[in-house]
């Protein structure tokens, strides 16, 4: 099978997503687009077309709305150089199905070919959200909606990653978080061969410009704390000292995170995902104004499965308070974790219903 894949380039949640799902798939054949942390991730790893796709300010802890707009304004021409690009690589290639991990260009190609959209936005919950939270993100809600139309006019299956499992639900395929090949070597063994002294906590701030203020006052506390710490980042360095130790990305970050205690990160879908399937508790600090991060951690909440530290303007104290209030309840979230009972073989089921849908075609 021939597989034309759009991954959204905007961190590397849904750029390691796929990857996940591309290596389940690796019998087939593939054709990558994206754009900027995607295309970087993919242009050495398979066949790989560079697109242009939307930017975002990353210079604070929110996502701000009007200046995200602002600095994509051209984002409709660069749509029609992509279609212009990418017709002239379908007819090439000659993919027997698309699929788009949230990129919208996709739905726009050809329509004879079966295309599966997937995205972890699940509107059930977000109505529950609403209701608990009483907080409304109407623009952005509606962008998803419209990408969600957009793909049931074109008959495009639009499939759900699910943390919790999946759930029979109209409209929708939910499947099981989509994760990349979990460690098969016992935490004892991982400590040996990964040079860990003891179990680490692991700190990942993903791959944007996000997390820096919120690093730099995570720094400044955990220097003092009877634990040691793995700063992984994409664009971040450090010093190593006593208990902290700045870790470049790693393809084995999987095993690292399973011989840890547990996590501190943001609300990114795959981390979160790879955090509760290996049964780690995590402390997260969602990016403001993201609902796609905001529902990702209100899930994690409504289930004690992390702690959530909510607010817009975070202080040294507050970053403080979060964490020894997280490590003070390592072993409660971990008995939470341990009740749940969630496969990982969310890109098997994706796999299925690609195979059955596209028969049927």
């Amino acid at each position: 099978m021939k597989i034309l894949t759009f991954i959204t380039g905007i961190g590397y949640g849904h750029t390691i997503r796929q990857r996940a799902l591309l290596d389940f798939l690796k019998n087939n054949q593939f054709l990558v687009a994206s754009y900027q942390n995607g295309y970087y991730y993919f242009e050495n790893k398979y066949p790989t077309i560079r697109i242009l796709g939307p930017k975002f300010p990353e210079k604070s802890g929110r996502l701000k709305i009007l200046t995200t707009c602002l600095i994509n304004l051209r984002l409709p021409y660069y749509y029609i150089l992509n279609l212009i690009k990418l017709k002239k690589a379908i007819r090439k290639f000659r993919p027997d199905v698309i699929i788009s991990d949230f990129e919208p260009v996709a739905l726009y190609l050809n329509k004879n070919i079966p295309h599966f959209l997937i995205f972890n936005f699940d509107p059930e919950i977000y109505k529950e959200f609403i209701r608990v939270k009483n907080k409304k993100f109407d623009l952005q809600n509606r962008y998803i909606n419209w990408v969600y139309n957009k793909a049931r006019k074109v008959n495009c299956p639009i499939i759900i990653p699910s943390l919790l499992g999946t759930k029979k639900y109209k409209n929708f395929y939910r499947v099981n978080p989509i994760i990349r090949e979990l460690p098969k070597d016992s935490i004892k063994d991982l400590l040996k061969k990964l040079n860990l002294r003891k179990q680490p906590i692991i700190i990942m701030l993903g791959g944007s410009h996000f997390g820096d203020r919120l690093l730099k006052k995570i720094l400044s506390i955990i220097q003092d704390i009877n634990e040691d710490f793995l700063i992984f980042g994409y664009k971040i360095k450090g010093k190593k000292t006593k208990n902290i130790t700045f870790m470049p990305f790693k393809e084995n970050f999987l095993e690292y995170l399973k011989a840890s205690k547990g996590i501190i990160t943001m609300a990114g879908h795959n981390t979160l995902s790879e955090s509760i399937i290996l049964k780690k508790p995590s402390l997260i600090f969602p990016i403001q104004n993201s609902l796609e991060q905001l529902i990702n951690a209100f899930v994690m909440e409504k289930h004690n499965l992390a702690i959530i530290n909510y607010r817009k303007n975070l202080s040294k104290k507050d970053v403080n308070s979060s964490i020894l209030k997280f490590l003070n309840n390592l072993e409660y979230l971990q008995q939470n974790l341990s009740k749940l009972d969630i496969k990982h073989n969310g890109a098997s089921q994706v796999y299925k219903i690609i195979k059955e849908i596209s028969k049927s075609k």
